[in-house]
């Protein structure tokens, strides 16, 4: 079962065979009356009722994070579904309420405020990795070494997060996510310290409307100001040059992310969803697709955001995952069953461990779903159409295993390591992945006293192995 974070207890709701309320707690129930639905008919919130219709569809558990609105807040919690004999079973935690960043006044002045062409500085420009294509200038000029060719952004810039009502605590982070323009973003150089400048930017796109990279002026700053004190590093070591630089791992990045992307985020991808479904009336097709469009590439964006709080939290030197009793052939089955639909698009058949088969693990029940979803989604994206994935357990000498095989291409050996390293794609372009998912897998299984490795060769398909240790009933 999900076990409830310290200090909160899940929130549970029992709902009959047409998905309507036969009980709910407290918190679901005023959810419920304040989006107008019955205490005791059908889910008036879209995104709940969208995972008991999922649920009904597969007849599988469903576990997923959800977005929702009560009045002027947001909420963000994790919900797991389970059909049962006489209905639905469920059961919510990690509840959390926010207040709603106001996001049109802000972007409007993104919008407007382009970059001027007698504005100081020396210009320069990244591709969509970041990566420096043209400095148009020289060390004479700018009193330092610039930038090489190819050199990524934030290895040559450290980034600083302002702690300031009116600005933006790191304005590059939210102008990637958006593909909008960006101003004062505070960095200082890598190889000096001292050095400070004031970075802006603007997105360039092709004839198609793709990203192509962004251009701006780096523009040096004397002193930074003191009512907008930086946000110090504290990375844990010396050789993290990430997307984001270190301004990520301070205390108050994960809420900072959570206003300024997942939020507007959420809305984007429901708003779009019903444009998508015609909710409101009937579309021409080519709009309803491009609502379809939208929200599977803000679904994309989404999965980033979630990759990138991940990051902040395995990241700190506090983080501490829950001991639960799991069963890891259960948990393949249920991952598997979260990718059925996208392996099925694809003629994919995912072979998992037969029902009545068990491997009991120690570990955290959502993070070891984490890992299995990860590993598991990589296989269909990397495996041919009409071709199989395995999905094995086993329990041996105090371990207990998961195995996920693919008929993929395979990895060269030289880079079985390299693929656990922060934003590592192996040269990958477009929309697969963000390069953080296995580092992020292996960093929990790591924290759970466990492992992730992989066994591969180019042409035999890959092999990966979650390892953690058997439950001791104690």
């Amino acid at each position: 079962m999900t076990v409830a974070p310290p200090g909160t207890e899940p929130i549970l709701a029992r709902l009959d065979g047409d998905g309507r309320i036969i009980s709910a707690d407290a918190p679901l129930a005023r959810l419920q009356a304040d989006a107008g639905g019955d205490p005791h008919g059908p889910l008036a919130i879209p995104a709940l009722a969208a995972l008991v219709r999922l649920a009904a569809r597969l007849r599988i558990p469903i576990s997923r994070a959800v977005q929702a609105a009560q009045g002027e807040a947001d909420l963000s919690m994790w919900v797991q579904i389970r059909p049962a004999a006489d209905g639905y079973a469920m059961s919510i935690v990690d509840w959390q309420v926010r207040a709603p960043r106001q996001w049109p006044g802000e972007l409007g002045v993104l919008m407007a405020r382009r970059l001027a062409p007698a504005e100081p500085g020396w210009p320069w420009q990244v591709d969509t990795q970041l990566r420096f294509r043209q400095v148009a200038a020289d060390a004479a000029a700018i009193g330092h070494e610039p930038p090489r060719d190819g050199e990524p952004l934030t290895a040559y810039f450290r980034l600083d997060a302002i702690i300031a009502d009116d600005v933006s605590p790191m304005p590059l982070v939210e102008a990637l996510a958006l593909r909008m323009p960006f101003t004062d973003q505070h960095a200082r150089l890598r190889a000096d310290d001292a050095v400070s400048y004031r970075i802006s930017g603007e997105p360039l796109f092709d004839e198609h409307g793709a990203l192509m990279g962004y251009r701006g002026r780096a523009v040096p700053q004397e002193n930074q100001p003191a009512q907008a004190p930086r946000v110090e590093a504290e990375a844990p070591s010396a050789e993290i040059h990430d997307l984001f630089g270190d301004g990520m791992f301070d205390a108050g990045f994960a809420p900072r992310l959570d206003r300024a992307l997942r939020q507007p985020i959420g809305r984007i991808i429901a708003n779009a969803g019903s444009i998508a479904a015609q909710a409101h009336g009937e579309l021409r097709e080519e709009y309803a697709g491009y609502g379809a469009d939208i929200a599977q590439a803000s679904r994309h964006l989404l999965d980033l955001v979630d990759d990138l709080s991940d990051l902040h939290a395995i990241e700190r030197p506090d983080f501490r995952v829950a001991k639960e009793r799991v069963d890891l052939a259960d948990l393949a089955r249920r991952a598997a069953g979260l990718l059925h639909v996208r392996a099925g698009e694809r003629g994919i058949r995912i072979q998992t461990p037969p029902l009545g088969e068990s491997a009991m693990a120690c570990g955290e029940y959502r993070r070891v779903l984490q890992i299995l979803v990860n590993l598991i989604g990589n296989a269909v994206r990397h495996t041919p159409r009409d071709s199989t994935i395995w999905v094995r357990v086993d329990s041996e000498g105090g371990r207990a295993r998961v195995v996920v095989a693919d008929q993929g291409g395979g990895i060269d050996p030289a880079d079985h390591q390299r693929i656990f390293e922060r934003f590592e794609r192996l040269g990958l372009s477009g929309g697969d992945g963000s390069g953080l998912g296995l580092y992020i897998s292996r960093r929990l299984a790591r924290a759970m006293s466990g492992d992730l490795t992989v066994e591969s060769a180019l042409g035999q398909g890959a092999r990966f192995t979650l390892d953690l240790p058997v439950w001791a009933d104690a």
